[in-house]
């Protein structure tokens, strides 16, 4: 099954909103397993791969700290609820399950 990426854009250092947003997406994603990685970016400092275009197109603009799923801005500026973040990340992939099973 193909991966969702998660991308958290942070301050550096971090925020103590930051902090608790990196807490709460990490114990998500852990849940995912294999299914669903984790990039963790912070203003200022080089990425270590390369992110989605979502967050190419919107990291200048905007508030930190924010998260994306597959390039879709879920939140800016604060903290989705783990509900919020679960049910952003089935639906990618259960998007991307239907797109290859009709391949």
């Amino acid at each position: 099954m193909p991966k969702v990426r998660v991308e958290l854009f942070i301050a550096y250092p971090p925020t103590s909103l930051c902090e608790k947003l990196m807490k709460m997406a990490k114990g998500v994603v852990e849940e995912f397993g294999e299914n669903v990685e984790l990039q963790i970016y912070q203003r200022g400092i080089p990425y270590n791969v390369e992110p989605t275009r979502g967050f190419q197109r919107v990291r200048k603009t905007v508030k930190i700290p924010a998260i994306l799923v597959d390039g879709d801005l879920l939140a800016e500026r604060g903290v989705p609820s783990e509900d919020e973040l679960r049910a952003a990340i089935s639906k990618k992939l259960g998007e991307k399950s239907n797109y290859f099973s009709k391949r």
